[in-house]
């Protein structure tokens, strides 16, 4: 007995009166779940189209879903549409509904009619079924093709209408997201906007994952990825295909995807998720339910012989569903633990390279590798060089290419100083995603991570036409240096990039003969240990961009003894530290009587000092009054300790013995 009257009264909307269809309507939890029953439908009829609109009419909307199905007869209607539990999909797997009951579902909005036109065989045919399940069918006259057009018509305000509209696109993307046909999406809101808004619906199935293997075998078709990394989103990725044997099963590439979309299903994004689907359908989706050993996956699986439960809001525990269980863990054990290890490589390189997502991609693949169940070995995982070493991009085994003990080195871009480490075969790790450093950390734990930029430096000669006028200043501080036994090969300038950029002067192995090569690169706690030393026969590099130097060359313009025996005081406190007595006379005595310089003859009197006019005597030394004499038989240095006339200190009194 068919549920519907057939009668002509107008009645007002109102839900159906209690009986069979009342009953069935209940069971949908999502009233919005019957535009999930009317695609159903479609796709069962062998539709290659679904087109959903929901329109804005005068005070009420038009929700309507039209297919390029096959159609209806006037059979087809009157026998398996409008009876309850007469299905004529029984035991046709590739037929997903199968209780009869789907169709009943677009009563659950409580619309005020639901108009049904179907055609096939050049007729068509109208079904108008109204709230109290009352109905009409009508010849609609001739018409090519085939398909149907189920409308559902509400009465809705304007702000109920745009609530409605959003409802139906979350809907169909919990629902539909995966259908393995086109299905669009159109709102026409013509109080809103003039236009229709148009959204592609049916997307690939795929898991929001850093990486993921899909694997079809026969009717099933699973998709596997971990969680972990998947917070790092990206563009899509291009990246070249990995060299590693193929499984036995056939696997597609993996997807790389974008970030989530508006309406995608929240849990989809969570620590664990599982999907499972008929056709694309949806038939149940968890990020609550964990399974054995899928702890960290998410993982989708579409099979023609997984069925929804009665209430349509579960998957059926049956043999085809503890089946796909099984596949989906050795998937996870086998096919996406070398997926991403053959994966990784491209990833780092173009991280190196700077591609365009390239180092958020890396970064998520990166902490997948270190997550289970997908851990890879540490020395298997290849890093991102700032510079190439020996011309490789990225490299693996970071603690084996490092000296013992030595720091892991990072950059956030490559530049000069990380190219000359990379030709010294020094790798730096390229840092160019917030996460990758301590990811790198995470990988070592018990390594030193350090900055390139603080560990080395990269000294620059200055060319020697540039240096040419401070030449007298050079020669005063080479001098002065020798004769307080401090002697170096030669005295030159310098640019310093990365570490010790306010260190006065570099001493470097080189020689008077040999300049060295223009720039060298040097790790900074063994210039400051060679500085200490102050070892002879090395040359030694002003840096012209620390202020002492600056102010020194600017002296020398007037008075290049006085500033190259200051400067070379102040590096022999730089690198050695508050200077003995010895030290401190030997340097005072020079600046009361310096060398002669450069370009004046034997037995010419130097040039007066600074303030003192020639033929006037030199001011008196520090403690003594102005002419007055040391004590006979004694004579005082420039810092004011009594000498003995050969030069030496004065002897310390001895004490008579007690």
């Amino acid at each position: 007995m068919a549920p519907y009257r057939s009668s002509r009264e107008d009645r007002a909307a109102r839900p159906p009166p209690p009986g069979p269809v009342a009953d069935m309507v209940q069971q949908f939890a999502d009233p919005y779940a019957f535009l999930r029953e009317l695609v159903q439908n479609g796709m069962d009829a062998g539709a290659r189209k679904i087109d959903v609109r929901v329109e804005a009419l005068a005070g009420a909307c038009a929700t309507s879903v039209t297919d390029d199905g096959c159609g209806m007869s006037r059979e087809d209607i009157e026998g398996p549409l409008l009876t309850l539990f007469s299905s004529s999909k029984e035991g046709d797997l590739t037929k997903i509904g199968k209780y009869g009951v789907g169709f009943v579902s677009v009563f659950a909005l409580q619309p005020e009619q639901v108009d049904v036109e179907t055609w096939r065989d050049g007729k068509a045919w109208l079904l108008r079924l109204h709230s109290d399940t009352s109905y009409e069918l009508e010849d609609a006259g001739p018409r090519q093709g085939s398909g149907t057009r189920v409308t559902v018509i509400q009465r809705l305000d304007r702000e109920a209408f745009v609530e409605h509209a959003r409802r139906a696109q979350a809907a169909l993307r919990r629902w539909c997201r995966h259908a393995d046909r086109e299905l669009t999406l159109r709102v026409a809101d013509h109080e809103g906007s003039s236009r229709t808004n148009t959204l592609r619906i049916d997307t690939p199935l795929s898991v929001a994952a850093p990486v993921s293997v899909t694997a079809v075998h026969e009717e099933t078709t699973v998709v596997v990825g971990p969680s972990a990394g998947a917070q790092h989103p990206a563009p899509p990725q291009h990246l070249a295909p990995p060299q590693h044997p193929a499984p036995p099963q056939h696997l597609a590439p993996p997807q790389h995807l974008a970030p989530p979309q508006d309406g995608d299903p929240a849990l989809e994004h969570g620590q664990s998720f599982a999907g499972f689907y008929n056709r694309g359908l949806t038939l149940f989706e968890t990020a609550d339910e964990l399974f054995s050993g899928l702890s960290g996956v998410r993982f989708k699986v579409m099979s023609p012989h997984l069925q929804h439960t009665l209430s349509r809001d579960n998957v059926r525990r049956d043999d085809a569903f503890w089946e796909a269980i099984a596949r989906v863990r050795e998937l996870v054990k086998g096919p996406l633990r070398r997926e991403l290890a053959a994966r990784l490589p491209h990833a780092a390189a173009a991280a190196a390279a700077g591609e365009a997502g390239g180092a958020a991609t890396y970064a998520a693949m990166l902490e997948a590798a270190l997550s289970p169940p997908t851990t890879l070995d540490p020395d298997e995982i290849p890093f991102p060089l700032a510079s190439p070493v020996a011309g490789d991009r990225c490299r693996a085994g970071l603690r084996a290419l490092a000296p013992w003990r030595e720091p892991l080195l990072v950059a956030r871009q490559p530049d000069a100083l990380t190219a000359a480490m990379a030709r010294s075969g020094l790798p730096v790790v390229l840092c160019n995603h917030p996460a990758t450093r301590a990811l790198l950390k995470r990988c070592f734990p018990a390594a030193r991570v350090e900055k390139a930029h603080a560990a080395y430096l990269l000294v620059r000669e200055v060319p020697e036409r540039a240096r040419a006028a401070d030449a007298p200043l050079l020669r005063v501080i080479a001098d002065a240096l020798a004769r307080a036994r401090h002697g170096v090969a030669r005295v030159s300038l310098c640019q310093v990039e990365g570490a010790l950029r306010e260190r006065c002067g570099i001493l470097l192995p080189g020689s008077a003969e040999r300049s060295g090569p223009e720039q060298s690169c040097h790790a900074a706690r063994e210039v400051v240990r060679r500085a200490a030393r102050f070892p002879s026969g090395h040359t030694l590099y002003l840096n012209i961009e620390s202020d002492t130097v600056a102010l020194a060359r600017r002296r020398a313009a007037v008075d290049a003894v006085t500033a190259g025996n200051l400067l070379a005081r102040a590096l022999l406190v730089e690198a050695k530290g508050p200077l003995d007595p010895e030290d401190s006379d030997r340097l005072l005595d020079l600046s009361s009587s310096p060398p002669p310089l450069a370009g004046a003859t034997r037995g010419e009197s130097p040039p007066p000092l600074a303030g003192a006019t020639r033929g006037e005597s030199p001011p008196p030394l520090a403690g003594a009054t102005r002419g007055e004499r040391a004590p006979a038989g004694r004579e005082r240095s420039p810092s004011g300790r009594e000498r003995s006339p050969s030069g030496g200190k004065r002897p310390a009194p001895r004490r008579s013995p007690r």
